[in-house]
């Protein structure tokens, strides 16, 4: 089956990736194992991330490195069986975890960042999602005053970028949330521009819906490999064997053992997380997503009810689930929110890509002419799907890019070997 463009992996980065390259003249078939919107974009806190240009850091001060290690904190574990298959992606996450590296990624990240929100809602008009789709913002909680001061300074840095975020009062916290226990706390921000989805799989879903009503195919079928052949690449599923001149890669967790087994090995890694759904107590309701710093988890209304998420673990990708951060912070989240019973028979376990400085691959596979990457976004595919499918699509068809792709390119890592 031939087109001008495949696109392996239906999540938010490859659905947005296939409407762009549709709108741009070109035939796409998208294929993935499973529906669209089903694995990483599903799994997240439905945050749109508009203020998201700070890197998450791996921590690099003595104290908190000995935390990790005698898995004292909540906001990150890790699984001591995969630890040598993943300590060298911890290595270099935390070698590339200083100031000058975190000034850079925060510098690639303004550009598409700041077209987010601008990319999202014209996918949502043309879908007809954007009742999914709340513009309140979220809410940053501090139940002790040691994290304030960096806080405060981060908010105003985003404010010189034109981003609106400000401490709140513990009144000004009431009257958005009525519901939270503020005597547990300290300090709130609120992050004003962030928009926030009350089913982010859904949204893909409609997105997807969109590609199709575009005139684009879906294929769901299990990917079993690629392999160049007759000027094309050649695409083997448990379906169809698929050919195109151009193929996008946006697998998200799962690129990375495609591209290893094309023979291009990229030092990608992957964050665990979990989530389960809670149901609220009596009329209680929040009103927007909450993070609470000091202990490390997020609570978000979603139309199943109130979505509780872990932080980070750390292990090989197929290990088996241990959600002991969900069980550890939920006391805690209930000191803050009437969470009542679980709504979900399980925990939800997901994974993130990330690489070594929080920044995605968006271009061409070097050495590799046709094929085109586009994930490791780790916390903020769904935020910058939309976004970075744009550049890709615009890339991949010769159009000038809204930015430059550059800080993005996977050229970044076979350069430095």
């Amino acid at each position: 089956m031939a087109n001008d463009a495949l696109v392996l992996g239906a999540g938010m980065a490859g659905v947005a990736t296939a409407i762009h390259l549709l709108k741009r003249g070109v035939s796409v078939t998208l294929v993935d194992r499973r529906e669209p919107g089903e694995e990483t974009s599903y799994g997240n806190a439905g945050i749109i991330q508009r203020e998201g240009i700070h890197p998450y850091l791996f921590p690099r001060d003595l104290r908190s490195i000995i935390e990790v290690a005698l898995k004292l904190r909540t906001d990150a574990d890790y699984h001591f069986s995969s630890l040598p298959a993943v300590a060298p992606f911890l290595w270099r996450y935390f070698m590339s975890s200083n100031k000058d590296s975190a000034r850079r990624t925060l510098a690639a990240n303004i550009p598409i960042f700041a077209h987010c929100l601008e990319a999202h809602q014209a996918l949502m008009d043309e879908a007809g999602s954007s009742a999914l789709v709340a513009k309140r913002g979220w809410i940053r909680l501090f139940r002790e005053t040691g994290g304030i001061a960096a806080a405060e300074a981060e908010a105003r840095e985003l404010r010189e970028l034109g981003i609106d975020a400000a401490m709140i009062t513990m009144q000004e916290l009431g009257d958005l949330e009525p519901h939270l226990e503020k005597a547990k706390l300290e300090g709130a921000l609120h992050y004003r521009d962030p928009w926030t989805c009350s089913d982010p799989g859904a949204l893909v879903k409609s997105y997807a819906g969109l590609f199709e009503k575009l005139g684009g195919a879906f294929i769901q079928a299990e990917i079993t490999g690629i392999a160049r052949r007759d000027g094309k690449w050649a695409v083997a599923t448990t379906g169809p064997e698929l050919s195109a001149e151009q193929v996008a890669v946006t697998l998200g967790p799962w690129s990375k053992r495609m591209m290893d087994e094309a023979g291009l090995k990229l030092p990608m890694g992957v964050k665990r997380g979990y989530h389960q759904h809670f149901a609220a107590e009596g009329n209680a309701y929040l009103s927007r997503p909450v993070l609470d710093t000091d202990v490390g988890y997020v609570m978000a209304p979603m139309a199943r009810g109130i979505r509780l998420t872990s932080g980070a673990e750390f292990a090989r990708q197929d290990a088996p689930k241990t959600p002991v951060q969900l069980r550890r912070v939920l006391p805690q989240a209930r000191e803050l929110f009437p969470l009542g019973e679980s709504v979900d028979e399980e925990p939800w376990l997901g994974s993130r890509p990330v690489f070594p400085d929080m920044l995605p691959v968006v271009g061409p596979a070097p050495g590799m002419a046709g094929l085109w990457l586009h994930f490791g976004h780790a916390h903020h595919g769904f935020t910058l799907g939309p976004a970075t499918g744009e550049l890709t699509a615009q890339m991949m068809t010769g159009e000038t890019p809204f930015c430059d792709p550059a800080p993005y390119s996977p050229q970044r890592f076979t350069r430095a070997r």
